[in-house]
């Protein structure tokens, strides 16, 4: 395995390389660090498995890039993959002492303390504990599952591409060109290429390894915390359940709508129940539960029906895991913590029955569900029946390919808007395209760049057009974190129809009443061109946005750099991106094949978390809660089409397959750890 290993980790790195040195913004920048990451992860593995889910939310940057199929959360995993993967081949050419192997430290002491009565019994490999056996035949079978599911989603990426038309590839392609199959697969290739030092870290530094993972995960659900709380507070209020507005955080990749912030939140909400239940002080406790209440504010203001019903189902798992396994350990309790996790529970219960209560958009998202479902169901029936023939049933239509399928063959199904870059004698422009509907308006769909957020002020804007019909072309600048524009300084233009000519326009975007005359919170601002009305295509050119100090605001205005800077949003309608389940998005990319080795998988991750002869892992309460969660809300939601969460399911998925139950990954006793957990009634 080690020429493997050597070569995937050239190619991880070569890739990086090269992602690195062509990103619109920082390629220098990203390049030094890139190599400063990849030997930190070669010279300590562990801070890959804490620092790729601590920066899981930080690393996207699509609304200044304007990438989509290619991001800087690639980087992390691409650089993490060349380190580790370098250093288990340079352990096998080095002396242990300057690379010691997974379960010794730079001292050369192990993960734990010496074994010592059942400990020393596990790890005899001569008297294995009742049910390792079975353990080791089930990471077999892990093993071959996720080797066959490898060779469907690389299969199921060369038919998406083929479909898509093929290389070349282009860094700003969209959802409906080839990059969209790679942007699809590469959650779960990353996580392949990070497998080998995974195993190698569960098996031989348990103890830190849950460790390390277990405080990514919490670190990046406070990232998301906060940038909900900071999200809600500059745009509806922190107090303000009535209108009709939902989180996003800083998951740019719902743009197009779907459940990025959802899945997450589903996969990483059981995480903080860890640090309640282990903290050894008051100040502790004290910072985990307010941990705790944030994030619950962030869970409720998603206002996610589908994620409502998969943490239901989390509760239900960690009480009875985590009861279950305190019942295994007879050892006194701290008496302060039971009751101070009493008392948070009782906060919690209040929080959501006075977000319940203040607000009417909690009720009316409740209260439309079977109206809702009957449309769900509708666009379910609509997208099986892109399924046509046997080859479609059992490989599905290939990776990514559900946007362009959806909005070409189902009828009035069509996307709202599209994205074109025209190279022709004149230069390089834009062109924009509209909804083609008959019917009136459904969505709005707009081309945005990131500017400073509005005051009461007025805009000049001028830019050159051209259209072979008539069109109105609104433009504006919001106050708008990602889909909900407010506080608006706007105005619209009509464009008149002709043959080729180039037309230069000027006008003045004036604020409305709402606009503020200063500003007291820092907001995020967009400007946003759209077509208004029922519009064919227009070409874009020489984009120029002056405020009132005389400042110019965008940047590539003459589309020379590509897209770079430039992004998009739809908004009320999101039917052509999504299919709205992961069961249902797996069949039609992967076909049947595919879908039944996740499942049969997600089975085996199950079935190697909850069958532990006497003391469960660790970290396998809150893995079997998080992917339980996830698994009912993808009942609701596509999650695999948005590759951050993605590869985060990829991640728990892969531990949850090859934890070991060994007296390192397991709970310590008293004996060894000194640590006074809680009783069955603290939990």
């Amino acid at each position: 395995m080690i020429p493997l290993y050597g070569a995937l980790a050239i190619l991880s790195a070569a890739m990086a390389t090269f992602i690195a040195l062509n990103h619109p913004l920082w390629p220098a920048l990203l390049a030094v660090a890139l190599v400063v990451w990849s030997v930190a992860v070669c010279l300590r593995p562990l801070l890959w498995l804490a620092v790729l889910p601590a920066c899981l939310p930080l690393a996207g940057f699509s609304p200044w890039t304007g990438w989509i199929g290619v991001e800087e959360f690639d980087l992390l995993c691409l650089g993490a993959a060349a380190g580790s993967l370098s250093r288990l081949v340079l352990q096998r050419m080095l002396p242990a002492r300057w690379l010691p192997a997974a379960g010794t430290g730079a001292d050369g002491r192990g993960d734990d303390r010496p074994a010592t009565g059942a400990a020393r019994v596990a790890t005899d490999p001569r008297r294995r504990l009742p049910g390792s056996r079975d353990s080791c035949r089930r990471q077999r079978l892990a093993l071959i599952g996720l080797a066959l599911l490898m060779a469907s989603c690389l299969f199921a990426a060369w038919r998406g591409l083929l479909a898509a038309g093929g290389p070349p590839l282009d860094w700003f392609d969209g959802y409906e060109e080839p990059l969209n199959s790679l942007r699809v697969a590469k959650s779960f290739l990353l996580s392949l290429l990070l497998l080998p030092s995974l195993r190698c870290l569960l098996h031989g530094e348990p103890r830190r390894s849950a460790g390390c993972l277990a405080g990514g995960i919490v670190a990046g659900l406070a990232v998301v915390v906060l940038a909900a709380l900071a999200e809600r507070l500059a745009h509806p209020g922190l107090l303000d359940f009535t209108t009709a507005y939902r989180t996003t955080a800083l998951f740019w990749e719902m743009h197009v709508g779907g459940a990025a912030l959802d899945a997450f939140l589903a996969l990483t909400l059981p995480f903080a129940v860890r640090p309640l239940l282990r903290a050894p002080a008051p100040g502790s406790w004290l910072a985990a539960a307010l941990l705790a209440v944030l994030a619950c504010y962030a869970f409720l203001t998603t206002f996610s029906r589908a994620l409502y019903l998969g943490m239901a189902v989390a509760v239900v798992v960690l009480v009875c895991c985590l009861r279950r396994q305190a019942a295994h350990q007879c050892r006194p309790q701290l008496r302060w913590r039971a009751r101070a996790n009493r008392v948070l529970a009782v906060i919690l219960i209040g929080e959501v029955l006075l977000v319940a209560g203040l607000g009417e958009f909690m009720g009316s998202r409740l209260a439309g569900g079977e109206r809702d479902l009957v449309g769900r169901l509708t666009h379910w029936q609509e997208s099986l029946g892109l399924l046509q023939g046997g080859s479609d049933i059992l490989f599905g239509r290939g990776l990514g390919r559900f946007p362009a399928d959806y909005s070409t063959q189902v009828a009035g199904r069509e996307m709202p808007g599209r994205l074109q870059l025209i190279d022709d004698a004149t230069g390089r422009h834009l062109g924009l395209s509209g909804t083609r509907w008959r019917a009136p308006q459904r969505g709005r769909w707009e081309l945005l760049q990131r500017v400073p957020a509005p005051l009461a002020a007025p805009y000049a804007l001028s830019l050159a057009a051209r259209s072979a019909q008539p069109a109105v072309l609104v433009a504006s600048v919001c106050r708008q974190h990602l889909l909900y524009p407010a506080a608006c300084v706007e105005s619209a233009v009509l464009i008149p129809g002709g043959a080729g000519d180039w037309r230069r326009i000027e006008l003045r975007l004036h604020p409305g009443a709402r606009v503020p005359a200063s500003r007291l919170l820092p907001a995020a601002g967009f400007f946003s061109l759209r077509l208004l009305g029922q519009s064919e295509f227009v070409e874009l050119d020489e984009l120029r946005l002056i405020d009132d100090g005389g400042r110019q605001l965008l940047a590539n205005g003459d589309f020379s750099q590509g897209l770079a800077r430039w992004f998009f949003a739809a908004r009320h309608y999101f039917l052509p991106w999504h299919v709205d389940s992961l069961y249902l998005e797996m069949l039609l990319d992967q076909g049947a094949l595919g879908l039944g080795l996740l499942l049969a998988l997600l089975a085996l991750a199950i079935i190697n978390l909850s069958r532990v002869p006497q003391r469960e892992h660790e970290l396998a309460p809150y893995l079997l809660a998080g992917l339980l969660a996830c698994m009912t809300a993808g009942l609701f939601v596509s999650v695999l089409d948005m590759p951050r969460v993605a590869f985060l399911f990829y991640l728990l998925l892969c531990c949850s397959l090859f934890i070991d139950h060994c007296p390192g990954g397991v709970v310590p006793s008293a004996a060894s750890s000194g640590e006074v957990p809680d009783s069955p009634r603290s939990v």
